[in-house]
C-alpha cells in the first residue's frame, strides 16, 4: 500500500495481496470471500481492529500508519 500511495484498500484487493504473500487463499469464483468471512466473524465477536470498517456491505481496510498519525494529532 505504501509503495502505491494508498491509504486504504478493499476486501478483494486485500485478499489478493494475502494470497500472493501465502497467508490466506483466495476463492477464484468469489474473490475476497475468505477475508470477508473472517472479518464478519471478527465483527460478530467484537474483536475487529479499529482500522477495518464495513459501510453498506463494503469492507475497507485503512493503513495502520494512518491510524497512528490521527491518534497522535488528536491527543493534543
Amino acid at each position: 500500500m505504501s509503495r502505491n500511495g494508498k491509504t486504504k484498500i478493499g476486501d478483494i484487493e486485500a485478499n489478493r495481496a494475502l494470497a500472493i504473500a501465502g497467508v490466506m487463499n483466495d476463492d477464484q469464483a468469489h474473490p475476497g470471500r475468505p477475508l470477508r468471512e473472517l472479518l464478519r466473524n471478527m465483527r460478530d465477536t467484537n474483536v475487529l481492529p479499529q482500522n477495518i470498517r464495513q459501510l453498506y456491505g463494503t469492507w475497507t481496510i485503512k493503513h495502520s500508519k494512518t491510524i497512528a498519525k490521527v491518534l497522535q494529532i488528536l491527543q493534543f
